[in-house]
């Protein structure tokens, strides 16, 4: 259960680090991170497509699923 919270990881930081460099490499912080629900609709929606690209992407034959939301932020 290890891989899944990984990459899962892996994604939210690249996408964090995505959306903070600007074209020109200065960093543009628009507003801090907030907590939101875990049971948000939006927090819902990415972790079921992250868990649906983990799986169409891995070569295992079991799904993986998510079991808990440790922690959600928007900015």
């Amino acid at each position: 259960m290890v891989r899944p919270c990984q990459a899962l990881l892996l994604l939210v930081a690249t996408v964090s680090l995505a959306s903070r460099v600007h074209a020109w490499g200065s960093v543009k912080v628009v507003r801090t991170f907030q907590d939101i629900p875990e049971n948000y609709v939006y927090v819902q929606q990415a972790l079921w497509f992250a868990m649906k690209e983990y799986n169409k992407a891995s070569r295992d034959k079991f799904s993986f699923r998510a079991l808990t939301v440790l922690k959600s932020q928007e900015q």
